[in-house]
């Protein structure tokens, strides 16, 4: 029996849908060629018992013709060459509703002589159209079995399994066919009664909304509509259960101190623990709303009209449209941004997408502009903290946009974009349950990285704002007027001292010493300033415990004045804007580009721009002020 499966089609066939019911796995689902850029793996068990390996390969057009091997049709052809030979079967995985496309691909795939069966999905879509196929007729056609299949039905993976250890048990190669695929999709089509006017019906609705949404105008207005509530949305939602969670951290570390009594214990725990991990637990509900928001949008089918509709505007920036999904995605996450940029097919457009990737305004940001937001707009309305947060995403594009364009006129000059050639998905309900389980498995990476990462990094801050640094006899005479034995300690430290060593840098912009460290802190994971912050105010407020913005409202310095105010606010979001806080996203630049100028160059430019304007800022701001 064939041990190993491999899924290979055109972008937007459903191959990932598919590897999710068969591995039960957590692939990224969605309506646009980039999705999958490297072949992803699964395992799971034939009803027998015997083991089988999933490999959901790139959507690729074509096997034939030149293709940049970093590229993801590139990635998938290797992957395809890979398995000649050996116990596999290809699985062909096409969409039922394009199916002459599909078949050219077939015709391929049958000249590779590989076992081979094919899959036809949106079956459902089909027939809602009017129409059906004869998989029977197909598969006498091709020579290979065909099964035709909807994402969405009952017991679908056991209807899979069986498929796939019926068609390995025959052992069949097929060969090479001569068909007319305009001509076999005529043959096997069959129209029902009635099937042209529904086939009418869903091309009406489609062409009525398309009418607005990728109107020269309107669609741009509603782009932006759409995208400035659903960006409000997650500010506006997610409010009030972050200061639940935040209102639970705090009842939780009064009693821990209520039955521990002072000491370092209670402090390591309540200042470090539940102030640096569970500060930054409390934004949970953001990261997860963003990430469903985004879901929603690309399970619509609406998010390959967004790329047609920036198309142009990433074209001045020296972008293409095939830049819009990397761009996109690093909203959630620079570091699957980067990969998906192996969708470009010009390697130099492909480099420069890469340097602009990390200014995009990812999750991890959020925490931290929602403190500064929620801290120093206290008194505003919801709707101006919304328009704060719009604003802050607004910006990241924007810089983006002009790193491109500088970038490409100075370090990395490359030919024009290609036009944009793409294929509008049909609008689709999104599945519930699908958007629900993204939602957890959201939730269950950000509370694995809180419980592991941050929490330890918080752990490792207490302890270096607790040992005691060179010159602490001098630095604990710079802590706030009556400050308690615990505060002067935290003042004399370790952590004080490097922070205070970079302060003749950042002060320009409005940063002492206890910020300092949270970006040193956060360089690691963007989510780590606010358990920085967390941590350090925790131990300056252990008497009080009043919510994190408030004791950063009510900060002082050592002349007893208040230490930040909305000028370092709005600098410390400016320096956020562009500064690549991020070892991860190096990383992932890094492996890439297969060099380290380039990881070397975007820290460089983001931290050096990411400086003078918040200088700038502060400076504009506390002249204004």
């Amino acid at each position: 029996m064939k041990s190993t499966l491999a899924l290979v089609g055109r972008p937007n066939a459903g191959k990932s849908s598919l590897f999710n019911a068969i591995t039960h796995g957590s692939a990224k689902v969605g309506n646009f060629p980039g999705i999958t850029v490297e072949a992803l793996t699964g395992s799971t068990k034939y009803d027998d018992g015997s083991p089988l390996t999933v490999i959901d390969l790139p959507g690729v057009y074509s096997l034939e013709g030149d293709v940049d091997p970093e590229s993801d049709e590139g990635h998938a052809r290797h992957s395809l060459d890979a398995l000649q030979g050996g116990p596999h079967l290809v699985v062909q995985v096409l969409d039922a509703t394009q199916l002459i496309p599909s078949l050219r691909l077939t015709r391929e795939l049958l000249v590779r002589k590989q076992p081979l069966v094919v899959l036809a999905t949106q079956h459902d879509l089909l027939q809602a159209q009017g129409s059906d196929l004869d998989t029977a007729a197909l598969s006498e056609a091709l020579g290979v079995p065909v099964l035709a299949i909807s994402a969405r039905e009952k017991g679908l993976r056991e209807k899979l399994l069986s498929f796939f250890a019926d068609s390995a048990a025959r052992h069949q190669t097929p060969s090479a066919r001569t068909f007319d695929e305009v001509q076999l999709a005529g043959q096997v089509l069959r129209k029902r009664q009635g099937a042209e006017a529904k086939a009418q019906a869903v091309r009406n609705r489609t062409e009525r909304i398309d009418a607005v949404v990728l109107h020269a105008v309107l669609g741009p207005l509603v782009f932006f509509a759409l995208m400035t509530v659903l960006f409000a949305s997650v500010f506006l939602v997610a409010e009030p259960a972050t200061a639940f969670i935040d209102g639970i951290n705090r009842a939780l570390g009064g009693r821990i101190e209520a039955a521990l009594g002072p000491g370092l214990v209670t402090s390591l725990l309540v200042s470090g623990v539940l102030g640096g991990a569970g500060t930054v637990l409390a934004f949970l509900p953001q990261i997860v709303l963003l990430t469903v928001a985004m879901e929603l949008v690309d399970a619509s089918g609406y998010l390959a009209r967004c790329t047609y509709l920036v198309d142009h505007a990433l074209r001045l920036a020296g972008l293409g449209g095939r830049s819009f999904v990397p761009l996109l995605f690093a909203h959630a996450c620079a570091v699957p941004a980067i990969t998906s940029a192996r969708i470009i097919r010009e390697p130099g457009q492909r480099l420069r997408t890469i340097l602009v990737l990390p200014l995009m305004t990812c999750a991890a940001r959020i925490p931290i502009y929602g403190l500064l937001i929620t801290t120093f707009f206290v008194g505003k309305s919801p709707w101006f903290k919304s328009a704060v947060f719009v604003a802050l995403y607004a910006a990241g594009v924007g810089s983006a946009f002009l790193a491109s364009f500088i970038l490409g006129r100075t370090v990395k000059k490359t030919s024009k974009p290609r036009l944009l050639v793409l294929e509008l998905p049909a609008y689709r309900t999104p599945q519930p349950m699908v958007i629900l389980r993204l939602a957890g498995r959201t939730a269950l990476r950000f509370l694995r990285d809180v419980g592991s990462l941050i929490l330890v990094a918080s752990i490792i801050l207490w302890a270096l704002l607790t040992i005691p640094g060179p010159g602490s006899a001098e630095a604990r005479l710079q802590a706030p007027p009556g400050a308690s034995e615990r505060v002067l300690a935290m003042h004399g430290s370790i952590a004080a001292y490097v922070g205070r060593g970079i302060e003749p840098i950042t002060k320009p912009a409005g940063f002492d010493w206890r910020i300092n460290v949270g970006l040193i802190g956060s360089m690691g994971a963007r989510e780590l300033m606010v358990g920085t912050l967390g941590v350090i105010f925790g131990i300056e407020d252990e008497e009080t415990r009043d919510p994190l913005s408030a004791r950063l409202r009510e900060a002082k310095n050592a002349r007893g004045e208040k230490s930040y105010g909305v000028p370092t606010a709005l600098a410390l979001m400016a320096f956020f804007v562009l500064a690549c806080q991020c070892m991860s996203t190096l990383s992932a630049v890094r492996r890439e580009t297969r060099s380290y100028k380039w990881p070397a160059f975007v820290f460089v430019y983001t931290y050096v721009a990411a400086w003078v304007l918040a200088v700038f800022v502060y400076q504009v701001a506390s002249l204004l002020a």
